[in-house]
């Protein structure tokens, strides 16, 4: 039966979108609307807009858009009728019998899997209770947990049987093919045969966290069968990805919330006993190796984990691969150590909920955690060992996203270590820089290939490719140390003239970040395919018309040796060189022996007035990008349109964002 228009109506009105929302996504207020990450694409930059008095959603980073109704269809992989419902739930309104329910879900394959998996949860549920699941029962009573745990995850016993759950099911009126989209079953390719995958074993349902059962881990009861798997998980189906699912996290999401931080356990049973002692943030990886995306689901709750796995070699070893993944992904991380031989089930069936909770006040963090490992390793015993330790504390470290994190941890280290942070701030800048210097030799290589001395061609430069005064944002790593990610985001563009933005010094053509820009391109070979190459710069890079024509022509040049070199000899042949060239001219250089091995003949100090000077370049762009939009902002405040002028200001909040970012980094 069709549901009426003026219910529809009535849940679109009475639903309130950022609540349903904030189910799957962490929202922060940002004036009358909220912002987040998008859960439809991954994204390390908020672009996801939520606009509660018009009931809709807008992500500006892949389009997507609508209602309350149509973020659950997309997010869920549900229905229409299947949304309305989910919401009609939620706000209890009563919808009109639908007697032709069944085939509807015949229909939808998401939905019939969803369905399977909730009666077979319900069935498993049953079973425990049964004479047929009293061992199961006796096992789960054994290890302490009580009646309350047992029902708030739905936990069950499935049937030492290749058929009993698949008979049970299909008596329900469910279709082979749901019980294989669901995962319920096998099938045998030689044979055709179909078969229950789940066979004597206590069943923990698996829940998205709307709550919606997606699949089931299965312990088995005979310890004795060592042929099968102590655990088995559902495989891959039409509704489950392990590599993107949390145990626990529906009875966790407000808990998270609240408290602003995960605890990250690896099994079934640590999760019962650590929510059933009353830490109910818990969430486990469910025996898989930890997953960006299960730490971008967590991301949606909070950016804070500890980390509580088992304290033997694979458990420390799998803490180190998740601290390095979770710090790349933007999380607080720390890590709780228990003794030889534990787990977090066993701390708390021996020592209680106390001693858990001291464990995790005095959790470590990362360096100390690193730290403490390779001193039980030896490593710290020698000059050579505790050199790699500290430079493997510092790729982690090289890992977070955020600079005021990286400082604090560079002096844990320094003070850890007896170390000077000028040191360790070397580290972390080659350790940063390493993939932008891969290809140094094999440049080096073919450049010695070249012929040695050219004749130089006539000189010719394309002056009109230069006068276009289009002024984007260079995606590339700047020496301030800007995500790459951040420029992406970053596609204002404007076609202002120069003077409207900026003031330049009386009788100069050119910004003083351009002029030393092109001094160092014109004057030291490799300087200028090392800026176009590694660091973006284009002609586009540069403010003014003079710059982009002569960034072009010293870029031409370089092609044959040392710039200045080149042009000199043009200049003598009677080819017209720019008089500018000349005012580039200020110094003479002697070249780094150290940065003669990549290719480039660049001193170090021309390597910081470089990078200094693309960072200024960058943030008066950014300056030109903010004013423009600026204006633009208030010609479409004026006409109304709101959804614009909302993309508008998140766009302007994002650029001033990283301009400031880069103007700390120049003042440090």
């Amino acid at each position: 039966m069709r549901i009426p228009d003026q219910i529809i109506e009535q849940i679109r009105h009475d639903t309130d979108i950022v609540e349903v929302i904030s189910d799957f996504v962490v929202l922060k207020k940002r004036g009358r609307n909220f912002l987040g990450l998008c859960p439809f694409h991954n994204e390390k930059t908020p672009s996801f807009n939520v606009l509660p008095e018009k009931g809709i959603f807008k992500c500006f980073g892949c389009g997507k858009g609508g209602d309350a109704i149509t973020f659950l269809r997309e997010h869920q992989k549900i229905s229409y009728p299947e949304a309305v419902k989910l919401l009609a739930e939620r706000l209890g309104i009563s919808l009109p019998d639908d007697t032709d329910d069944h085939a509807q879900g015949e229909s939808n394959r998401y939905e019939n899997a969803y369905n399977v998996l909730r009666l077979a949860g319900n069935f498993f549920y049953k079973n425990l209770y049964a004479d047929i699941g009293s061992e199961a029962l006796q096992y789960v009573r054994l290890r302490g947990f009580s009646e309350e745990t047992v029902k708030k995850f739905a936990l069950g016993f499935s049937p030492d049987s290749f058929s009993a759950t698949m008979s049970e099911l299909k008596a329900l009126g469910v279709s082979e093919e749901a019980l294989l989209d669901a995962g319920l079953v096998g099938k045998k390719e030689e044979t055709g045969r179909v078969y229950d995958r789940f066979r004597g074993r206590l069943m923990f349902p698996i829940q998205n966290p709307t709550g919606r059962v997606i699949g089931f881990g299965g312990r088995r009861m005979n310890d004795e069968d060592t042929a099968s798997a102590k655990y088995l998980n559902s495989p891959q189906s039409l509704v489950y990805n392990k590599s993107e699912v949390l145990y626990g996290i529906f009875q966790a999401k407000d808990a998270l919330r609240q408290l602003g931080y995960a605890i990250l356990v690896e099994g079934y049973a640590d999760l019962l006993s650590v929510h059933q002692a009353g830490f109910q943030n818990v969430v486990a990886s469910s025996g898989t190796a930890l997953t960006k995306e299960q730490l971008r689901l967590l991301s949606r709750f909070c950016k804070r984990i500890k980390i509580v796995y088992d304290s033997d070699k694979a458990g420390i070893n799998a803490a180190l691969r998740g601290l390095d993944l979770a710090v790349s992904e933007g999380f607080d991380v720390e890590i709780v150590r228990l003794p030889d031989g534990d787990d977090p089930d066993s701390i708390i069936q021996h020592d209680g909920k106390e001693a858990f909770q001291r464990r995790l006040e005095e959790a470590l963090s990362l360096v100390d955690f690193k730290g403490e490992i390779f001193r039980e390793q030896g490593l710290l015993a020698t000059p050579t060992g505790s050199t790699e330790a500290v430079r493997s504390i510092m790729e982690t470290i090289a890992k977070v996203p955020i600079q005021i994190k990286r400082d604090f941890m560079i002096r844990s280290v320094a003070h850890r270590f007896s170390l000077r942070e000028a040191d360790l701030y070397a580290e972390l800048t080659q350790i940063l820089r390493r993939n932008q210097f891969v290809d140094a030799k094999e440049r080096s290589q073919m450049r010695l290939q070249e012929p040695s001395n050219p004749e130089p061609p006539p000189f010719e430069i394309d002056t009109n490719a230069a006068k276009r005064t289009t002024i984007s944002v260079v995606n590339s790593q700047s020496a301030g140390d800007i995500s790459a990610d951040k420029y992406s985001q970053q596609t204002a563009s404007t076609t202002a003239p120069i003077h409207d933005a900026f003031t330049l010094p009386p009788g100069k053509t050119l910004l003083p970040e351009e002029e030393e820009l092109l001094r160092i391109a014109l004057t030291i070979e490799g300087a200028c395919a090392y800026m176009r190459k590694k660091e973006g710069v284009s002609e586009e890079f540069f403010i003014t018309n003079e710059a982009k024509t002569l960034f072009l022509l010293i870029d031409r040049a370089s092609q044959y040796g040392k710039p200045l070199d080149y042009l000199l000899k043009s200049s003598a042949q009677g080819d017209d060189v720019p008089s500018g060239i000349m005012g580039l001219v200020i110094r003479p250089e002697n070249p780094s022996e150290g940065w003669q091995k990549l290719g480039a003949e660049i001193s170090q100090d021309n390597v910081r007035i470089m990078y200094d000077c693309i960072t200024r370049l960058k943030i008066r762009t950014l300056e030109i990008q903010i004013e423009t939009l600026q204006t633009q902002h208030n010609a479409l405040y004026s006409s109304g349109s709101i959804e614009e002028t909302f993309q508008i200001i998140a766009t302007m909040q994002e650029l001033d964002k990283t301009k400031r970012e880069m103007l700390s980094h120049l003042m440090r």
